[in-house]
């Protein structure tokens, strides 16, 4: 009978530690289940703020190619303006 008891008492005592071991397990998957949504958000923050940059630094290109383009077109108007000028010249001195 003392067997018995003893027996029934460990069978009690390991059945209250799986149940906690299962509250644990379950709490613990619960936490994992928040921690891959937050994994998720933050990859697609991640990948809308890689958008963003991408497309500032396109902007920025632009800008950046603009004081230029005006320099050439600058230099485009002016070499025009010389060789009409010297053409215009050169057509009155050999046209009379």
């Amino acid at each position: 009978m003392m067997q018995a008891r003893e027996t029934n008492y460990k069978e009690v005592l390991c059945d209250e530690r799986h149940e906690r071991i299962e509250t644990r397990l379950t709490k613990h998957g619960q936490q994992i289940d928040s921690l891959e949504k937050c994994t998720i958000k933050l990859t697609e923050m991640v990948d809308r703020y890689d958008q963003l940059a991408q497309r500032q630094e396109a902007r920025i290109t632009a800008l950046e190619k603009k004081p230029g383009l005006l320099l050439e077109h600058v230099i485009a108007y002016v070499a025009s303006a010389v060789l009409g000028a010297v053409g215009s010249a050169l057509a009155a001195y050999f046209i009379p």
